[in-house]
């Protein structure tokens, strides 16, 4: 978890430490029970979390509770965190994983806020709970525009099977107007919430007469937390005087004044903490009977309530009395208090706690450091944003001369590709760590820059601070970022035979370290897969990549598969490719389509289009893609992307769709950063294509051979062996059979060579195949050329892949042994029986990542749309007799 567990689980005020209101409590369970939403607004001490979940405690035992408690600068990603894995005891059956949800939802170009507030709507609809309740308390604390967006469309879709309760100080920015309208929203405000006298009296009973009950009753205004401590013994004020925020801490430091020494103290100590267990308060307090003090203060009633954690029980302190301890600590022992603070961050797992704990004690310098250790893996899990709001809590005058908070930042900002501001602080970093003479931090953040300075289009930029890379002592992530750099620069340049011994090297140094983060970096594009002899290094990466990712639910494992899939298509295996593609789109599509993973798919899908001659579905998912393409890749990436399109558009033969995309390239080369001659001769040589597709062989055929004496420089996406094949067919045509062959000699190889972008001139491949050459060229050459025009063949009368179909568009099947795995048969049975998806893991050996991607598979694969409907449908296949999907 990125969030302290206690976040997502109920305070519990012991019984009798509570003042009892029977009626009130029963109205809100009520309320709980019939309406979609449930306001509970007031200030500060008016009971609003102990109301809650007092009422919580009057709902039947079937009604299904889910709680999160929110701090001061949570956000999107840090609510959705919670509530995911506050609704995970009741096995919602996702259709895409939570956390590629999550990530959905919080990165730019990701699903819209709408589109996952309505996908976690129909999930929580489906799951098996005759009622459910989510309650988000101190929701005060939202100020992210995109949580309150989330929020609004939520609460506005939420199934009438589900209430949310919100509890706040005041009425939060949301848009409840038409849900008060519709009778769908009650609302508990102060004039609820707050004492009446007869109530008064009922409390006092046997302890004060109704004339001093009434005087309580005026002084404290209903106000419950003034109520609490008055009948603690807490003197002062005047009768008539109501008890306000600054009376509590004075009538608070009476309490203390009462108490013994030990407690005291102790209570003073720990107030830095967010909760109270034993050994968290023992380590800052330096107090070995904390247990002991933790009992005391709950025998006491000191205003905490208990938070059942899985380990141990643990304390959380009111608000309003945390408060009032810190203020006192601060007056009585201001020395200490940056030093319990700094104690309380080093047993803190949270890292936005922890981080608000270290900056208040001032302790910038470790608050960086904590923040870069914990960013990657923020970052990994879908918390950009998280970080870079966390990067602004810092003072400027710091962050500025913080290394540690440069290279965060620059991670950060790559993420969302903003490649300039990236490429901005990762240089800051540099220099930095530099100056502080921690070496291999400098060089970590100087290959990270060479990355940004390559998206950025500023390859000479890039070369240079390469150069100075190359005598340096890399070990570890700098190795594997250098590595990467120095491929991504010879590929960006127009030096495509380096590219398969760079990424060789890089994939080495990889699988010396398999961390999920750094593999993710390394994904290669599509443009990469097709340079002349990468394929072992394809293998060996994509091989890596899904040993390292697992079956975690992130887009690693699909990216992977595409990867597998481009390897098969430049050999010529066109239905592998098409099975591997359709599993990566399934991967995708239960892993939030991430933005990399679906504009891969995408180039895929239209190169096998084109192979199989479905001309318009290969235009389509080009212009998807291109429609797709995020600002931040800039320029010199829409170059590349429109290049892709081009060479489709060749393949389908389309001239118009051809002569559209160049004229964009074109028009965008004089803008273009160190646009150097070899960088933009790919496009010159698709132009001599398009020549011909227009009828103009003379000129088509010079263009081929201008180009052809750039060779390398013109070889992107395999357009070489496209050219040689095409030029090739042509000079049959004219009778040129000795220099057609010496044209097609290079590709052709030995027995096993592969086609790669000759593939993608289908027609002339075909001619050159058929042609009566004679002795002009080799009889195994010859059969060479009938083997890859056999495999366009083939490929041709090819169905197309189905893309991965919603539960919607899917039907029930015919014969669900040819549809449900041997393991989904064994999952369906699990369910069938009512195992939850931990029991299911346990009993089949399996992860709970793996268990929620079954049932998603099976409830897609039998077109329903909850775990009881396929118990039930798993029984009514058994009571025919047969055991469905086993095969038995």
């Amino acid at each position: 978890m990125s969030f302290a567990r206690t976040k997502i689980q109920q305070p519990r005020p012991r019984s009798g430490l509570l003042l009892a209101r029977p009626a009130l409590e029963q109205a809100l369970a009520d309320a709980l029970q019939h309406h979609r939403v449930v306001l509970v607004c007031a200030a500060a001490g008016f009971g609003k979390s102990a109301l809650l979940g007092q009422a919580l405690e009057r709902l039947p035992a079937a009604v299904a509770r889910a709680w999160i408690s929110l701090d001061e600068g949570d956000d999107l990603h840090r609510l959705l965190d919670c509530l995911i894995a506050a609704l995970e005891p009741f096995d919602p059956p996702w259709r895409t994983a939570p956390e590629g949800l999550i990530a959905a939802a919080t990165r730019p170009g990701g699903q819209s806020l709408n589109d996952v507030a309505d996908e976690i709507v129909n999930t929580l609809d489906a799951c098996e709970v005759p009622h459910g309740v989510i309650v988000i308390d101190d929701l005060q604390h939202i100020s992210d525009p995109a949580c309150l967006g989330f929020l609004d469309r939520w609460l506005q879709r939420m199934s009438p099977r589900w209430t949310v309760a919100l509890a706040a100080r005041h009425e939060p920015p949301l848009r409840l107007g038409r849900l008060r309208a519709a009778g769908e929203l009650v609302d508990f405000g102060e004039a609820q919430l707050k004492f009446g006298r007869d109530e008064v009296r009922q409390l006092v009973a046997g302890t004060l007469d109704e004339a001093s009950a009434d005087a309580l009753h005026a002084r404290t205004a209903g106000w419950a937390a003034g109520l609490r401590l008055a009948l603690n013994g807490a003197r002062g004020g005047s009768p008539g005087s109501a008890i306000d925020r600054q009376a509590f801490d004075f009538l608070a430091s009476e309490v203390l004044g009462r108490i013994e020494p030990g407690l005291r103290q102790f209570l003073l100590q720990t107030s830095v903490l967010h909760d109270l267990d034993a050994p968290r308060a023992k380590a800052v307090s330096g107090d070995a009977q904390a247990a002991r003090w933790l009992e005391e203060i709950e025998r006491l009633g000191l205003f905490a309530t208990v938070v059942d954690d899985e380990a141990q029980s643990t304390l959380r302190l009111h608000d309003l009395f945390r408060d009032a301890l810190q203020h006192r600590l601060k007056l009585e022992q201001p020395a200490a208090w940056p030093q319990l603070l700094a104690r309380a961050a080093t047993v803190e797992d949270d890292p936005v706690r922890r981080q608000s704990l270290l900056l208040a004690a001032g302790q910038y310098e470790a608050a960086a450091r904590a923040l870069l250790e914990a960013g990657t893996g923020l970052i990994t899990q879908g918390g950009v944003k998280t970080v870079l709001n966390l990067c602004e809590q810092f003072p400027p005058a710091f962050a500025e001369q913080s290394p540690e908070l440069h290279r965060v930042a620059g991670m950060a900002n790559w993420t969302v590709w903003d490649a300039q501001a990236a490429e901005r602080h990762l240089a800051a970093a540099d220099r930095l760590f530099a100056a502080r003479g921690d070496l291999g931090a400098a060089l970590l953040a100087r290959g990270h820059r060479i990355i940004t300075l390559i998206g950025l289009g500023r390859l000479h930029d890039a070369g240079e601070v390469l150069a100075s890379l190359a005598d340096q002592p890399l070990a570890g992530e700098a190795r594997i970022v250098y590595r990467l750099a120095r491929t991504w620069h010879a590929m960006e340049s127009g030096a495509l035979h380096q590219v398969a011994p760079l990424f060789e090297s890089l994939v080495q140094a990889l699988e010396d370290r398999p961390a999920l983060q750094v593999w993710f970096f390394t994904v290669p594009p599509p443009r990469q897969t097709a340079c002349r002899g990468i394929g072992p290094g394809l293998a060996r990466w994509a091989t890596g990549a899904l040993a390292v990712g697992g079956d975690r639910p992130w887009a690693l494992r699909a990216l992977a598969l595409l990867t597998q899939g481009w390897h098969a298509l430049w050999q010529g295996r066109l239905d592998e490719a098409a099975a591997l593609l359709q599993r990566a789109e399934a991967d995708a599509q239960w892993t939030g389509h991430q933005v990399v993973a679906r504009s891969h798919s995408l180039a895929l899908r239209a190169m096998l289009a084109a192979l199989r001659g479905e001309r318009e579905a290969a235009l389509a998912a080009l212009r998807i893609r291109l429609a797709e393409h995020p600002a931040g890749y800039g320029d010199w990436g829409l170059w590349h992307l429109l290049f892709f399109a081009g060479r489709v558009a060749a393949a389908c033969g389309d001239a118009q769709a051809l002569r559209d995309w160049s004229q964009r390239a074109l028009a965008l080369q004089p803008g273009l950063r160190d646009a150097d001659p070899p960088r933009l001769r790919p496009w010159d040589a698709a132009l001599g294509t398009l020549a011909w597709l227009e009828g103009r062989p003379d000129e088509a055929i010079a263009q081929w051979r201008a180009a052809l004496q750039h060779e390398e420089h013109i070889d992107l996406l395999g357009q070489a062996a496209d050219l040689r094949v095409r030029l090739a067919a042509a000079l049959v045509q004219r009778r040129a059979l000795a220099e057609a062959a010496a044209l097609l000699k290079p590709l052709l190889g030995g027995q096993d060579a592969t086609p790669g972008g000759a593939l993608l001139a289908a027609e002339a491949l075909q001619q050159l195949a058929t042609a009566a050459w004679g002795t002009a060229l080799a009889p195994h050459h010859a059969a060479t050329l009938g083997r890859w025009a056999a495999m366009v063949n083939a490929a041709s009368g090819a169905p197309a892949p189905a893309p991965v179909a919603s539960p919607a568009a899917a039907g029930t099947p015919e014969s669900p042994d040819e549809f449900l795995s041997p393991r989904e048969a064994e999952v369906l049975a699990q369910i069938a029986e009512g195992a939850s998806n931990k029991v299911i893991a346990r009993a089949l050996d399996l992860s709970p990542h793996t268990v929620k991607r079954h049932v998603a598979n099976i409830l897609d694969k039998l077109a329903l749309a909850s775990r009881g409907q396929a118990a039930a449908w798993y029984r009514a296949q058994a009571g025919q007799g047969g055991l469905p999907g086993t095969g038995r």
